[in-house]
């Protein structure tokens, strides 16, 4: 009997911990997709207004594609559709096992693409599909139609999965996205519940966003902490807490800031970074949402010195040694937003023109005067000439347009 009861007690025991291991895996699912979202939503309804694909679509396949962005092929690639090279892809390159034999029946590497940026991986994806004649019947669907998408997807042959379709409206219907296809944009307009100094706060655009699990907004240009502590409605010491920074400290346009406590170590599958040269560990710190004391204890480092170009610092685990340290006063440039901007076809009232001049038109050309949200990608279908030829014709070696640039489009 009372061996039973030992055995009753080490099953129960055992499904207990089996319970609770896979909540806890469903809420750190919830959690990076949640973050993948705030990251995202913005290019998916970006690239919906140019195109039509539901942005709902476009999250949808990301998530899956990419698995909430952690697969290999997103976090080594930056690709989060799973599309392959082809033979136009004239980019570079990541091997990973996929589905592709040899002549032999063997598993073999299969090549996908591999971008600079996500935000680049979701304008390809774009391109991927209005360039593809058997996808073409999909664009005669409303963008507010997600299940009719889904399904023409699959009946393309987009994915091998005969679920394809059933699981991209699980992830729209589960996560709520399709209220972003009836978005026009998604600048978010900041406003603190219950605000100490109502009459202080006013609607100023931010966009927000999450970085390893914690909330921030995207800097503007001119943002300063106790600007930003009125708009936030966080105290002004609080907030330069939460940032590791100090009182005086300047904030560029791009900058992650943190309106919760940092982590101590980075919750995602990156070990470590390479330094570059003009890296700091404040802004590893402000990149990877971890707390600056806790980086340089996970990097048995001193407060205030710096790690040397080329090494590594580790952000999940701690490092076995001491890495080698830039020497004391050595020069380091201006530091970089901790966000770069991401690429864009449209410039921002701050951008400037390409370094080439762009030649002037001649009389008897057509010409189109650039409008807010023309791309070149745009244009070009609206003249039915290509984005290459609509850039040599204008001398264009980006893809940066300005409102009011007059481009010849024959």
């Amino acid at each position: 009997m009372d061996s039973f009861k030992i055995d009753m007690k080490k099953k129960i025991t055992g499904m207990g911990i089996f319970l609770c291991m896979f909540l806890y895996s469903c809420f750190a699912q919830d959690g990076e997709r949640e973050a993948y979202i705030e990251l995202y939503k913005h290019i998916a309804i970006e690239e919906m207004n140019r195109s039509g694909i539901p942005a709902s679509i476009k999250l949808a396949q990301g998530i899956l594609e990419s698995g909430n962005g952690m697969s290999t092929l997103a976090v080594k690639a930056n690709n989060h559709f799973g599309i392959k090279c082809g033979s136009r892809w004239s980019g570079a390159t990541y091997y990973h096992v996929d589905d592709d034999y040899d002549r032999n029946g063997n598993l073999i590497k299969s090549c996908f693409r591999k971008y600079q940026s996500p935000e680049e991986s979701y304008k390809a994806h774009t391109e991927f599909l209005m360039s593809g004649a058997r996808y073409e019947f999909l664009f005669s669907y409303p963008k507010t139609d997600y299940k009719n998408w889904a399904r023409g997807l699959k009946k393309a042959g987009y994915a091998t999965n005969p679920q394809y379709a059933n699981l991209l409206i699980r992830i729209i219907e589960g996560s709520d996205l399709a209220k972003f296809d009836r978005m026009t944009e998604e600048v978010i307009v900041y406003e603190p519940e219950n605000p100490q100094n109502p009459d202080k706060v006013q609607s100023v655009k931010r966009r927000k966003s999450v970085n390893n699990q914690v909330k921030i907004i995207i800097a503007a240009a001119g943002d300063t902490y106790a600007g930003l502590s009125e708009i936030l409605d966080i105290p002004r010491k609080k907030l330069l807490k939460y940032n590791d920074a100090k009182s005086a400290q300047t904030i560029q346009q791009g900058d992650y800031i943190y309106m919760q406590p940092k982590r101590k170590r980075y919750r995602y599958k990156k070990e470590f970074h390479i330094v570059k040269k003009d890296d700091t560990m404040y802004q590893l710190s402000q990149k990877y949402g971890i707390k600056l004391k806790h980086l340089y204890k996970r990097n048995r480092m001193e407060s205030n010195t710096e790690p040397a170009a080329g090494q590594r610092i580790y952000l999940r685990k701690k490092a076995k040694t001491t890495p080698k340290l830039r020497p004391a006063g050595a020069p380091i440039t201006t530091p970089k937003p901790t966000r770069p901007k991401p690429p864009t076809t449209r410039p921002t009232e701050t951008e400037t023109q390409p370094s080439t001049p762009t030649p002037s038109p001649s009389p008897t050309a057509t010409v189109h005067i650039v409008k807010s949200g023309d791309t070149l990608y745009n244009i070009a279908r609206k003249y039915n000439i290509t984005v290459e030829t609509l850039k040599q014709l204008n001398g264009l070696t980006s893809n940066i347009i300005k409102i009011g640039q007059r481009l010849k489009v024959k």
